[in-house]
């Protein structure tokens, strides 16, 4: 189960409250505001009111002058133009933009993206060799803010070059026409989070002088890569991202339309729900992004550059198709990852894993999930012909950038931003660049605890969660970093239904309170990414429940829905179970027998109704199961009062006669069985553990035998 440490946030009960009176808001939506430190009414409600936001005049940008010069130039010169795009969703959303616009301006303009594995990330200087009396002008978007060389030969090669990125700055830029990055240490540039593709839109709003008419246009795709790019949505992006979620839902783009009517985000020519952030970032981009990490990205330019909705209709069912063979690769390699992770010292505190099978479009997503399942930063390598190609991702408040820039001489290349990074180095220094990472790491990551921790906006009750709450949660859209999803805490919920989903990939709870006297009788909770026999928790348990809030429609009909992120057992049961511990403890010493209760001792049906239960759900296999759920199903199935201390005995009893092998696991909740061959029923009295008991209470006469 999840054991990280709930952090709830600290409100300030005033200040809720007068937020919630001056804005007509639920306390809830009071609550959310100020944990996002819009704490007076005047910042929460500029915070509400997103498209009246005023964009920053592009020309704060350095260079950006020189970038709309030497392009207005090559317009009306009629020069030819080539697009150098990368190949994540933020690259494509890029490409697409500033291509759509310069061959609305009548520009000899075509568009080139590199191939992932034979052509690897960045400029290269084939491509720029490639280009010598094709082209006069290279315009790179999402990325070229380190291509030094490149740069300089295309310069001999009578090549002008515009960078426009948004990834971290070296000391030394590239000689270019032009430079555009908000990151660049003389930029005054007020807002420094764009993604790649918001720096070309900042370059079409001073190329055309229109910025309403750029945002009108362009809004959709912006928002689709600031999202996928995981981009802070605030300031620019917040405005940019909310009008270009609301553009969504009537999108004129047929290639976006095709895409949300093959991955079901549309039925029946309908939007089946509100598009929101997570829209983008759990349905739309990864079908996108899918393309540039299994096949080609430009199939996913061709599907945004589309204007005849039958071909959209065919490219976006093949990146779905794609996308599917992208989902099967990544959890082959997840799995394998986790099993490498098994063999390390437990000390790492950076996760270095390396492979020569793993495919290297994909490896930075494992990256991600396995840096959100431990709550450290990992790079994946992907090693072949003696060079590891790696994808890397962060935690948050640890610069993975400034992690690289520790270890650079062994490595060949690298950049990125401070939660994710690609880099390549020899296959012979991985060993020792684990070792220097984690060095580095053990410095400016002391405390990795600090770190396992779940983030809560705040506890709610249980009629709190509703459609009319749900509503004004989401006037906080759209959710991102520096704008997280609200993670509520609700406590002493109990399971009274239990079901697997997607063939036992993830878990529908049905809850209800604890207590009497709700309005709500019941609330349905997902659990993503957890089956139903690691989910340790049964019907009729009673826990605290961290999640976010959603908006179920079926047949019509919407219905609040918990998208579970946490479970843990509440107070009380904790109690009960450490009273279960405590009893155990006390029975492994001997001398404790005569004076405990007789009550805590298991009885001969107890011992049955353990073994037939045993029996039936280990099936003569070794499997990992917890005391606790024994405990719970048993209890629940054969209407007996048992507890942990009785469990365990009884587990005791059974190892000692030979007929299971246990082994315990960690702090010895956990174990695995395996039963043995048994060829005659066994007399349990004969074990030292039970015979005690029985003599030492004088429990049961001879003709009463525990025989299993």
């Amino acid at each position: 189960m999840n054991t990280r440490r709930w952090l709830i946030q600290k409100t300030d009960k005033e200040k809720c409250a007068v937020l919630q009176r001056e804005l007509d808001l639920l306390p809830v939506t009071a609550k959310l505001l100020y944990n996002r430190e819009l704490d007076t009414p005047e910042k929460a409600r500029a915070f509400l009111c997103k498209e009246s936001f005023i964009l920053h005049d592009p020309f704060l940008l350095k260079d950006m002058d020189k970038a709309v010069e030497r392009i207005n130039y090559a317009i009306t010169n009629h020069q030819r133009v080539c697009i150098y795009g990368d190949y994540d969703v933020d690259g494509v959303t890029a490409t697409t933009l500033l291509y759509t616009y310069l061959i609305e301006k009548g520009v000899n303009c075509h568009y080139f993206i590199p191939e992932r594995i034979t052509e690897g990330y960045g400029l290269n200087t084939s491509f720029i060799s490639r280009m010598q009396g094709e082209v006069d002008l290279v315009i790179t978007v999402d990325t070229g803010i380190t291509a030094i060389e490149e740069v300089d030969l295309a310069k001999q090669l009578g090549i002008d070059m515009i960078i426009t990125d948004h990834h971290s700055c070296r000391t030394t830029l590239p000689n270019a026409v032009a430079v555009v990055n908000p990151h660049r240490e003389d930029s005054d540039y007020p807002f420094k989070q764009l993604a790649g593709v918001g720096v070309v839109f900042k370059l079409l709003c001073a190329l055309d002088g229109d910025t309403q008419y750029i945002c009108d246009r362009y809004a959709e795709i912006v928002a689709i890569g600031t999202i996928a790019d995981v981009m802070p949505i605030i300031d620019e992006n917040r405005c940019i991202t909310s009008i270009g979620l609301k553009k969504l839902e009537n999108t004129s783009y047929p290639g976006l339309y095709a895409l949300m009517q093959q991955s079901g985000v549309i039925k029946n020519d309908k939007n089946c729900k509100k598009i929101i952030s997570s829209t983008v970032g759990y349905i739309i981009a990864p079908r996108l992004n899918a393309a540039g990490r299994i096949s080609s990205a430009s199939r996913a330019v061709e599907l945004l550059l589309s204007d005849n909705q039958d071909a959209a209709d065919f490219i976006a069912m093949e990146l779905c198709e794609i996308n599917k063979l992208r989902q099967k690769t990544e959890q082959e390699i997840y799995e394998q990852a986790i099993a490498e992770i098994s063999t390390l010292q437990s000390d790492n505190k950076f996760l270095v894993l390396s492979s020569h099978g793993w495919h290297q479009g994909v490896i930075g997503v494992v990256a991600s999930k396995i840096a959100e399942k431990y709550s450290l930063p990992c790079i994946l390598f992907s090693v072949s012909d003696g060079i590891g190609k790696g994808s890397g991702r962060s935690v948050k408040g640890f610069s993975l950038m400034d992690a690289l820039s520790a270890c650079s001489d062994l490595l060949i290349e690298y950049g990125g931003h401070e939660l994710a990074a690609g880099l390549s180095i020899e296959e012979k220094n991985i060993e020792e660049f684990r070792r220097r990472i984690n060095e580095y790491t053990e410095e400016f990551l002391p405390q990795t605890e600090s770190v396992l921790t779940i983030d809560v906006d705040c506890e709610v009750d249980f009629d709190e969660i509703n459609l009319q709450s749900i509503e004004e949660i989401q006037w906080l859209e759209p959710f991102g970093l520096q704008n997280p999803v609200p993670i509520f805490v609700m406590r002493n919920v109990v399971i009274s239904d239990i079901n697997s989903l997607s063939g036992g990939k993830h878990v529908r709870l049905k809850l209800r309170p604890l207590f009497t006297g709700t309005k709500n009788q019941e609330l349905n909770g997902v659990y993503f990414g957890m089956s139903q026999n690691n989910l340790r928790f049964y019907i009729d348990d009673v826990c605290d429940i961290a999640f976010s809030v959603d908006v179920n429609e079926y047949m019509g009909i919407q219905t609040p829905q918990l998208l579970i992120r946490a479970v843990k057992h509440s107070e009380a049961e904790s109690e009960k179970r450490e009273y279960g511990d405590i009893l155990y403890e006390k029975i492994c010493d001997e001398s404790n027998h005569d004076k405990l209760p007789v009550s805590i001792f298991p009885t001969l049906t107890d011992f049955r109704a353990v073994f037939r239960f045993l029996k039936k759900e280990m099936n003569t296999k070794q499997r990992k199961m917890s005391v606790v759920s024994v405990c719970k199903q048993v209890c629940i199935k054969e209407k007996l009062e048992l507890n942990t201390c009785k469990i365990r005995i009884i587990f005791d009893v059974l190892s000692q006669e030979s007929i299971v092998k246990m082994n315990y696991i960690g702090k010895g909740d956990i174990f695995e069985m395996e039963f043995l061959p048994i060829v005659k029923k066994v007399n349990l009295d004969d074990s030292k553990i039970l015979g005690t008991i029985k003599r030492k209470h004088y429990l049961y006469t001879e003709e009463e035998k525990y025989e299993i």
